[in-house]
């Protein structure tokens, strides 16, 4: 097994969370067996222009859902939330959650 190098002139994601979970029947579209995407990422740039975040995107399509988003500063925060989501997952919780309505390439 190879052992991961970064270089300080590229870029670092780190994938937290990448699975399909169970949701509530609340939701217009799923995945397979009523199902939706979460994925968590960490992104810490070291390119000049580039942002860095924290996130969870929840996909009930290929190209809708929810997506929480901060800075990295406030992963801690970002992490309390990915905690907070209850199973199965709800458009209801999404919202009290403080998640956002995404669509298309607004992800």
């Amino acid at each position: 097994m190879s052992k991961a190098v970064f270089s300080k002139t590229s870029s670092t994601d780190v994938v937290l969370e990448d699975a399909f979970w169970e949701a509530d029947s609340g939701w217009e579209e799923y995945f397979l067996n009523q199902s939706v995407w979460v994925h968590m990422d960490e992104y810490s740039p070291h390119l000049v222009g580039d942002e860095d975040y924290s996130r969870i995107i929840i996909h009930s399509s290929n190209d809708s859902g929810w997506k929480y988003s901060r800075r990295l500063k406030d992963r801690d925060l970002v992490h309390a939330v990915f905690a907070a989501i209850k199973k199965p997952v709800s458009e209801k919780n999404l919202m009290e959650l403080g998640f956002e309505k995404w669509c298309g390439a607004d992800a």
